[in-house]
């Protein structure tokens, strides 16, 4: 079925006040599909203790975007992951702390100063209006109050914003405050080297398994020699062109903007039902089926990916890719949860030997400052936030290895 965009005669009553519908595209379920589970076969689950069938309903069942479910699965999803250290976010805290702040509940009409943990050229905002964009921001500063060693965090912000399509402001912060404390799984990562092991680690799993799969789906010697060619050669001609660095790492530096960034609303929302079950985990896969899908688009000669490649680059093309994907939402977690061989257990032992290599280079050159990259132009330089980084970065190994990605 063809997907349609949401007029204002027929906008439905399931986002929230923040949201403008108008131009979202909704993606309706086949025909043919099976009746999609309701908040009830959730709660069920949830009751019952059975979260691997949770993660099986989540990933298989299609919610379109418009579907009213979210305003009660989203906050139950990040409830489960409460713990002691989350206790900040009960009932009533978050507006005692936003009039601590700014001293009204009222919303300001004057920007907010934002939390140096945010990335200011990512602060996407999606289909808010411009009283949602100060809903979130207003969150995101109350956040960055109540947990002052966040050091970086770019993906707070487009989280706060996805989440406050469908949710109330107070909602958001408590859902926030859960995937931030949580210690069951990582949600999101909290300083600049766990955001810079992220990148290395998804270069690292997509060398392998992203090859591994193509391989299955193809002959494999001209699938090898066509991946390799994009993802190496290509990039690296731009690079003698254009820049002096390494430009297949500098295009992964930006993975998990393929995703908030690149992707369609629709397809970005699907992966969040996961995500606010099963963790980061689900952005890493949902690179590997971007880089796998890509390469499926563009490795034929008359590809109009091909012809980016050759005119703009490799990171043009994803970009574009990204942007006009042309699989639907469920085809595109099939083909991301079907990668094989991807184990939790896998892919934290990478984590953990990435982040234990960038801790050695830094103890090595005698500085606890990372190689300096794109984003750290925003981080905060006074001694204050450099103390927290010097503590945030201090965790033993025994501390990282206890980071559950299942």
């Amino acid at each position: 079925m063809m997907p349609s965009v949401l007029e204002e005669a027929d906008i439905p009553n399931v986002f929230s006040s923040f949201v403008n519908p108008t131009g979202i595209t909704v993606v309706p379920c086949s025909p043919t599909a099976k009746p999609l589970k309701t908040i009830t076969d959730v709660k069920n689950l949830l009751q019952q203790g059975r979260k691997q069938d949770l993660k099986y309903l989540l990933r298989n069942n299609g919610w379109p975007v418009d579907h009213p479910i979210r305003n009660q699965l989203w906050p139950l999803l990040c409830t489960q992951h409460q713990n002691d250290k989350s206790s900040n976010s009960m009932e009533g805290f978050y507006w005692e702390m936003v009039k601590q702040v700014f001293g009204t509940m009222d919303l300001p009409e004057k920007p907010i100063n934002l939390p140096p943990f945010v990335e200011p050229s990512h602060c996407h905002s999606y289909y808010l209006t411009h009283k949602g964009r100060a809903a979130v921001d207003r969150v995101v500063s109350v956040l960055g109050y109540a947990y002052p060693d966040i050091v970086y965090s770019p993906t707070i912000y487009p989280i706060c914003a996805l989440l406050l399509h469908y949710i109330s402001e107070e909602e958001c912060y408590n859902c926030m405050v859960y995937l931030v404390a949580s210690k069951e799984k990582t949600f999101i990562t909290q300083t600049k080297l766990l955001y810079e092991v992220t990148w290395k680690t998804v270069m690292q799993i997509s060398k392998k398994h992203v090859v591994g799969a193509i391989r299955r789906r193809e002959n494999w010697r001209k699938s090898m020699f066509c991946f390799l060619f994009w993802l190496q050669k290509g990039p690296a001609v731009f690079l003698q062109r254009h820049c002096n660095t390494s430009r297949a790492e500098r295009i992964y530096m930006d993975w998990i903007w393929w995703i908030f960034q690149g992707l369609p609303f629709q397809h970005l929302i699907r992966i969040v039902d996961c995500f606010l079950h099963e963790g980061i985990k689900v952005f890493y896969r949902t690179a590997m089926a971007i880089l796998i899908l890509f390469y499926k688009n563009s490795s034929s000669s008359s590809s109009e990916y091909q012809a980016e490649i050759q005119k703009n680059g490799v990171d043009s093309a994803l970009t574009k890719f990204c942007k006009e994907m042309p699989v639907t939402p469920q085809k595109f977690l099939k083909v991301a949860f079907g990668i094989r061989g991807l184990s939790s257990a896998y892919i934290s032992r990478v984590f953990i030997r990435t982040e234990m290599v960038l801790r050695s280079k830094t103890v090595i050159s005698g500085s606890r400052q990372l190689v300096r990259s794109r984003s750290s132009e925003n981080l905060p330089n006074s001694q204050s936030q450099n103390n927290i980084q010097m503590v945030s970065h201090t965790l033993t190994i025994r501390e990282v290895s206890e980071i559950v990605f299942a």
